[in-house]
């Protein structure tokens, strides 16, 4: 699943490069655009399974930098899951030139803070989804 998005200003540094923790934020909408793209949302998991994600893990090797105004595709695969966690490899891209290469883990928890199974829609839409 591909996102694309356009640095602001905003997501600088004082060079014009992107500011290192703001590709965090970026491979966020990554992940929240693959979820939507399944038809979920992270409200109505919390409405309806009492769950939301929270990341359990984070990797990221930072290639080249990216610049104000440039708009970065951010792809999103998963690369294996379970019933409670989900392992993302997303990458930022410019002209499809890779920028940014990371593996994020998600663990489903409950409103307690227990990890929690995810629905069985959603782990049934998951194998379909994942990368060979």
């Amino acid at each position: 699943m591909n996102t694309n998005i356009k640095v602001y200003y905003e997501d600088t540094d004082a060079s014009g490069r992107v500011y290192y923790a703001n590709y965090l934020k970026y491979l966020e909408r990554g992940r929240t655009d693959f979820l939507y793209n399944l038809g979920f949302n992270h409200r109505n998991l919390f409405i309806n399974n009492k769950i939301y994600f929270v990341v359990k893990s984070c990797n990221i090797e930072y290639i080249q930098p990216a610049y104000f105004e440039d708009v970065l595709n951010i792809k999103t695969s998963i690369i294996n899951f379970s019933k409670a966690k989900i392992e993302f490899n997303q990458q930022i891209l410019k002209d499809n030139k890779l920028l940014l290469d990371s593996n994020i883990i998600i663990v489903s928890i409950n409103i307690d803070g227990k990890i929690s199974k995810m629905p069985n829609e959603m782990l049934e839409i998951l194998p379909k989804n994942q990368s060979n």
